[in-house]
């Protein structure tokens, strides 16, 4: 029963016995008001008292990661509470699971932990928990919301990549910048004399007995370390939806290749297309990798920019020696022609196309296999992500085996 629908039970019981005189039809209005004004004093007097905290397993996961929320309900009422709904409010994919529960006073507390998967990649809000109660009767209503915002980074799947190699570069050995590294690379540029807070594998013990001092090593960053990945999110060659959609392999392609590459201690950049051109330039370590997956979590497929316009767009930007990666779903051979652009820039370049989750008709096919016929005589090594087959397998077989 809601509230007016009690208000207008007695007013109508208070009528009728005005209007009839008959005593019975008073006393029970009387009665009526009585547990009516019980009732919402009780209601208000439920939510007293209480206190709830949530705790965050992580603050970021993998899509298909699971990640755990431990919930902390407190009460220092010095009465239990007999019923109460315990939820919480976000933009998560699916509503999140709530609890209804009863809980004992004089600071009495219930832990519960709710396991959420991620189905979804993006950056999500959580908050505010909600605390509701009510009357006996259900009456009246209590709500209570305590701010307890959090946000939750849901970054792509990583698939591991053994089949996979950083393109070579076609400069014989490595072309030194003369720029100091902060992060280990195979050019040792010198020595210095140890300082705090130098990494115990950077100290040269052979000099340091020489100059019975603690002397490290100074590296420099070399040209052919950088790894350009385009990731390719015009709207027009991209289907299908969820997990198994071109756009989603396609960022898990990319994110897959930027894990494996940092690995190597190699410099990595992120291009991207769609509505406009995003430019992360290249650097190495876990700030990079924080970065950029932070950067593929919430991007999308949207905009009409191409890959062709993009890659002569950005093409200045690419040092000689470095390598790239081209990840799109398109068979517009026009792109393939500043691909080979690249090549001639002594960039080495590879591509991976995406196919759509459902088979394509003979058209496409046409398209597919002059596509990779025109990257052949590039000379730009590509491999197919055929429908169903798994990321991990990628480069595994060859173009002409995979088309």
């Amino acid at each position: 029963m809601r509230p007016w629908h009690f208000a207008v039970l007695w007013l109508a019981l208070l009528v009728t016995a005005i209007a009839s005189g008959v005593d019975l039809l008073s006393y029970l209005s009387y009665l009526l008001l009585f547990v009516g004004v019980t009732m919402w004093v009780i209601s208000r007097m439920t939510l007293e008292g209480l206190s709830v905290k949530r705790a965050l397993g992580q603050a970021y996961a993998h899509l298909g990661d699971t990640i755990e929320l431990t919930y902390e309900l407190r009460n220092d009422h010095r009465f239990g509470k007999l019923w109460l709904e315990i939820f919480e409010e976000s933009n998560w994919p699916e509503p999140l699971p709530g609890r209804v529960l009863s809980i004992a006073g004089g600071g009495k507390t219930r832990r519960w932990k709710v396991l959420v998967k991620a189905a979804r990649r993006g950056r999500f809000h959580l908050g505010p928990i909600v605390l509701r109660s009510g009357d006996p009767f259900g009456l009246f209503q209590t709500e209570l919301r305590v701010p307890s915002n959090a946000l939750v980074l849901v970054y792509p799947r990583v698939a591991q990549l053994p089949f996979w190699q950083l393109p070579g570069s076609f400069l014989e050995g490595n072309v030194l910048t003369g720029q100091r590294s902060l992060q280990s690379t195979s050019m040792v540029m010198g020595i210095r004399q140890y300082q705090p807070g130098d990494a115990v594998n950077r100290i040269h013990w052979p000099s340091s007995v020489r100059h019975r001092t603690l002397q490290v090593k100074e590296f420099e960053l070399d040209k052919t370390a950088d790894l350009w990945i385009y990731l390719d999110l015009e709207r027009y060659w991209h289907r299908g939806q969820g997990e198994e959609s071109t756009e989603e392999r396609a960022v898990t392609v990319a994110a897959s290749i930027v894990q494996k590459a940092l690995r190597q201690h190699r410099n990595v950049g992120l291009v991207t297309t769609g509505t406009h051109v995003e430019v992360f330039h290249p650097d190495r370590g876990t700030k990079q990798f924080g970065k950029l997956m932070q950067f593929l979590a919430e991007v999308s497929v949207a905009g009409s920019r191409g890959l062709a316009e993009t890659m002569i767009e950005t093409l200045p930007r690419l040092r000689r020696g470095a390598s790239c990666v081209l990840i799109t779903p398109s068979l517009d051979r026009a792109w393939v022609r500043p691909a080979g652009t690249f090549r001639e820039s002594s960039i080495a370049t590879q591509a991976v196309i995406v196919a759509p989750p459902v088979e394509t008709d003979e058209r496409d096919r046409a398209r597919r296999h002059a596509l990779f016929g025109e990257l052949a005589v590039a000379g730009v090594k590509a491999a197919y992500l055929s429908p169903g087959s798994a990321v991990e397998d990628l480069f595994h077989e060859t173009v002409g085996q995979t088309a």
